[in-house]
């Protein structure tokens, strides 16, 4: 990937945070049309249903009750939940989305398989979830992720042709001691590796995680055909272009938008 100009990403919640609500159908058609790829996090319900939400209660989206809306997801049925918006405390605009399940995300999917998505297991039997994949054969469109490694090893047993990737958070140490336990394995199971990178270096590199160790990371992903995928909490187009020129084509964002401006911004300048 680093020999070409084109930048694959993620939308990071469907883009949640600034510019559509989280894990709602409307975050997910949005990154699409952007050229993006949505990730859902997945959870399930007292009865059984996959559904599309980060956080363990519907607090923060939704509109759920007040004596209720700190209570798990998984103490309510789909029916119950349906029942809420999560979209209206985003933005008026987006009134009438609800907590979807996952099997609406892949009936948009089934037969279009330029609509990929990242499903970040939150909680979740991988058994069902490797049925319902297989049930729309849309395997080759899921890139499922976690951070645990074990995890993504039984993904790919369990659903043939589903991609996966390692996400690795926390401080500068544990992401490189968390990388090289994976690297020294052969990133066994793995199709792509993640870092979250944190704003915090010095003027010249203003990133937590340096420079040399992300041109070895870079290197070594590369040599072994997987993709090494960056999440910038934070950029500008002076700090996007640090990284599209160490070489880094795969990336997730908070900010779908913005980030193409400065992804776009950078590719023209390179075709100049």
């Amino acid at each position: 990937m680093a020999e070409t100009n084109q930048v694959y990403w993620q939308a990071h919640r469907g883009g949640g945070a600034y510019e559509a609500p989280d894990n709602t159908m409307g975050a997910n058609r949005y990154a699409w049309s952007l050229g993006g790829i949505p990730e859902a996090d997945i959870r399930t319900t007292k009865d059984g249903v996959i559904v599309c939400l980060h956080d363990t209660t519907p607090a923060r989206t939704t509109t759920a009750p007040a004596d209720v809306s700190h209570l798990p997801i998984s103490e309510f049925t789909f029916e119950e939940i349906s029942a809420w918006d999560a979209g209206v405390k985003f933005d008026e605009k987006f009134r009438g989305e609800t907590i979807p399940a996952l099997r609406e995300m892949f009936e948009e999917m089934k037969g279009r398989p330029e609509r990929l998505v990242y499903l970040d297991l939150k909680q979740v039997d991988l058994e069902q979830l490797g049925k319902l994949i297989g049930e729309y054969g849309i395997n080759k469109q899921v890139i499922f992720t976690h951070n645990i490694q074990e995890n993504c090893k039984s993904m790919k047993r369990i659903a043939s042709g589903v991609r996966t990737m390692l996400w690795i958070g926390g401080g500068p140490e544990r992401i490189m001691d968390t990388y090289r336990q994976a690297r020294d394995s052969g990133f066994d199971g793995l199709d792509q590796i993640q870092f979250h990178i944190k704003a915090g270096g010095d003027e010249g590199w203003p990133f937590q995680l340096e420079e040399p160790f992300l041109r070895e990371a870079l290197s070594e992903t590369l040599a072994a055909g997987v993709d090494l995928e960056a999440l910038p909490f934070t950029f500008d187009g002076k700090s996007m272009d640090l990284l599209l020129n160490l070489g880094i084509r795969w990336y997730a964002t908070d900010e779908p938008a913005r980030f193409l401006e400065c992804v776009q911004s950078w590719q023209s300048r390179q075709n100049e």
